[in-house]
């Protein structure tokens, strides 16, 4: 379905080649289309819209303290992109551009595992930051090798062994949900409207969405960097932590918390 009328561009719907679009028309097109984004900005933060689109902001913050913690270490040139990336898709959310909403909240979660995937080994980290090396999702979760694997929990976080597994599986999932807005699959998941409009069901699964994500994230960090954090550090992030996992036992023990 087209957004607008063609009509209204000047352009002809007889099968014969358009004319070119004359300036005054292209300005008017766009302004139209500006329009309607800020239509639909207005509803994404009017009423319990805008405490969803607040609570999910507040991810892009916690992003930007873990890269803030991490700053000595090469790898969260990453984290920091995907702070970055992560406003993207919030900004998109809120004009009703779900699609690329969707493949940027896939893209923060890609950015920030292969952070930690490239952590454990320096020249693969070079390669990555000099353009020599591409981004392989399928090497990041690796059944053997991945971050989500006991062989990585046990060198970095023993006591988060058991739950390595479980989080791989939520990552795959949301990761396969997010890419049928890459691909163009047949949605299954996510149920796109036809037209560039305000659709409460599909804002809603975003942030449902974001969500896990923000979760796989924490606990993906937490697993590589928490045991080696200063108690400086982990009182920064001990607010954030025991929200997003303050669930697990192993996460409450290492933030000081009690354990049951």
């Amino acid at each position: 379905m087209l957004l607008f009328d063609s009509r209204s561009m000047g352009i002809s719907d007889t099968g014969q080649a358009p004319p070119k679009a004359s300036a005054l028309a292209i300005a008017e097109y766009f302004g139209t289309l500006q329009k309607r984004c800020s239509e639909i900005l207005e509803e994404s933060v009017r009423g319990s819209n805008a405490l969803s689109m607040g609570r999910s902001r507040q991810f892009q913050l916690e992003l930007s303290t873990w890269q803030q913690t991490l700053s000595q270490r090469r790898e969260s040139s990453l984290i920091r992109t995907a702070a970055s990336e992560y406003e993207f898709a919030l900004l998109a959310l809120a004009q009703g551009h779900y699609r690329h909403a969707f493949k940027g909240l896939r893209l923060v979660l890609e950015l920030c595992l292969q952070s930690l995937a490239l952590s454990v080994n320096e020249l693969c980290l070079r390669e990555w930051l000099d353009n020599r090396r591409d981004t392989v999702w399928a090497s990041i979760l690796d059944s053997d090798g991945g971050v989500f694997t006991r062989k990585f929990a046990q060198a970095f976080f023993p006591e988060l062994q058991g739950h390595v597994q479980h989080y791989s599986g939520m990552a795959q999932n949301i990761y396969r949900e997010c890419s049928e807005c890459v691909h163009g699959n047949v949605p299954k998941h996510v149920l796109l409207p036809a037209a560039l409009s305000f659709d409460k069901s599909v804002f809603d699964l975003w942030h449902d969405k974001a969500v896990i994500v923000a979760r796989i994230i924490h606990f993906g960090l937490c697993l590589r960097y928490l045991a080696d954090l200063t108690e400086s550090e982990i009182s920064n992030l001990e607010p954030t932590l025991s929200e997003r996992l303050g669930h697990l036992p192993e996460i409450r023990d290492r933030l000081g918390g009690p354990v049951k």
